[in-house]
């Protein structure tokens, strides 16, 4: 008989919680990505949407297990804290970096707080016209999530929502 890893308990979860968004209306979920990295022995799942009607931003999570994490796990090894990472992503458009940068990281830390690392990266396509800035937002939480967390998964895709129609007010 199989039984789940932590990664697959979550991955159940966050889909679930992910489609019942969809379902309701507010989100319309656009990609999703379920890998398994043969190289590294390492699994990732992630599912990306935008808010209905007409969101610019897309947001994403990305939850992922390491061999060490799936090792930790199965082997049962003393001292090791078996679980996920989980990041958060968004994308959206800007024109003043300097300023439009802090603006959503003012904003997502009056989501967020000051526990997550909050990363941005700006990006534009060469030769394109008129050129157009893109930020690549992360959320990255620090700590591994397991199933103690299960019942906050719901509560932490509604404030990925928030998120997005927070950043498609400042960012449209």
């Amino acid at each position: 008989m199989f039984d789940p890893t932590i990664f697959d308990n979550l991955k159940v979860v966050f889909e679930g919680a992910m489609y019942d968004l969809d379902l309701g209306g507010s989100v319309q979920i656009v990609n999703r990505l379920d890998r398994v990295e043969l190289s590294t022995m390492s699994r990732s799942f992630s599912m990306e949407a935008v808010r209905r009607p007409g969101g610019v931003v897309k947001g994403s999570f990305v939850l992922t297990a390491s061999l060490a994490d799936l090792s930790a796990e199965l082997l049962a090894e003393p001292g090791k804290q078996p679980g996920c990472s989980l990041e958060l992503a968004f994308t959206f458009p800007v024109s003043d970096i300097d300023k439009d940068c802090a603006e959503a990281e003012q904003l997502m830390r009056s989501i967020w707080g000051e526990g997550p690392v909050i990363r941005q990266t700006v990006h534009t396509a060469y030769g394109e016209q008129p050129r157009q800035l893109r930020n690549h937002l992360t959320v990255h939480f620090v700590r591994k999530l397991d199933e103690r967390q299960i019942e906050d998964i719901p509560s932490l895709l509604e404030h990925m929502e928030s998120s997005m129609e927070q950043l498609d007010q400042s960012f449209r």
